[in-house]
């Protein structure tokens, strides 16, 4: 993560924003050390990392909240690009690390046909894997749970959403995930997760419904994990790693609303 040095930009990269106007539609990368990628929709995005960290997951690129100011001398070399973005200064952003060598992700076939979508621990489903496809179901399982808790509606609902006009979604590449050469699954771009994906969970929630219920292998830790956030006073929770991950960003940024905070209990 960043905390100290300067930041130099390393190009544009498009990044889907939803409402966003055109001239948020990229994002400026910077090289500070470990290389990293400004992001908007701050809350939720480090919202969604701050439940990461609850759940114990390793599948989200580390992130920091920073606020933008150009007359600084580690923003100052990307001051011209700050501009360009129009990004005004004490503006809280997501400092995200870059992960170079990132290659597509697919669905797994157990969850691609239609009718027949599902994991359980049962020979037809795991006795002719390897040790590494039952490495990609598992975190395939973490996905699931992840999305389903934050009703993250841009990366595998994408794909069913879309199944409608096109069959053949499911084979395709999945929205918002890739694989590192070490064969650890990133979820990224959790922006529309939590506030959005809440808002419109009503139209959307057969989707991530769909998957959880064809599912029957988990990691005892994100179980163990989920259940102490149903059991726990979740804003507390929230509150305390917000603390602990970005200490001095609270008072910038608004927290969760209380109805998403009992959306996310409820899930």
């Amino acid at each position: 993560m960043v905390s100290t040095g300067l930041l130099s930009l390393r190009g544009w990269f498009p990044e889907d924003m939803g409402n966003m106007t055109s001239n948020s539609e990229k994002v400026p990368e910077f090289d500070a050390g470990p290389q990293s990628r400004g992001g908007l929709w701050p809350n939720a995005k480090q919202a969604s990392y701050l439940i990461r960290r609850l759940l114990g997951l390793r599948n989200l690129s580390p992130s920091a909240l920073a606020l933008v100011d150009a007359r600084k001398r580690r923003w100052s070399t990307a001051a011209s690009q700050i501009a360009l973005a129009q990004w005004s200064s004490e503006r809280p952003v997501v400092l995200t690390q870059f992960v170079e060598n990132l290659k597509p992700a697919y669905v797994p076939p157990h969850f691609r046909e239609k009718d027949n979508r599902r994991l359980h621990p049962i020979f037809q489903d795991l006795g002719n894997l390897t040790t590494s496809d039952i490495s990609d179901l598992v975190q395939w399982s973490d996905l699931i749970v992840f999305d389903y808790l934050t009703a993250n509606l841009d990366r595998v609902v994408n794909n069913l959403y879309n199944e409608q006009w096109n069959p053949g979604m499911m084979k395709q590449a999945t929205h918002n995930l890739a694989k590192t050469p070490e064969g650890l699954l990133l979820f990224l771009d959790n922006e529309s997760g939590l506030l959005h994906g809440y808002r419109l969970l009503e139209k959307y929630e057969h989707f991530h419904r769909a998957l959880l219920d064809g599912l029957c292998v988990f990691r005892k830790d994100t179980m163990d994990a989920v259940d102490k956030l149903h059991r726990s006073n979740v804003e507390q929770l929230l509150k305390k790693s917000f603390f602990e991950s970005d200490p001095g960003m609270f008072d910038w940024l608004p927290f969760l609303p209380e109805k998403s905070l009992k959306t996310l209990k409820r899930g």
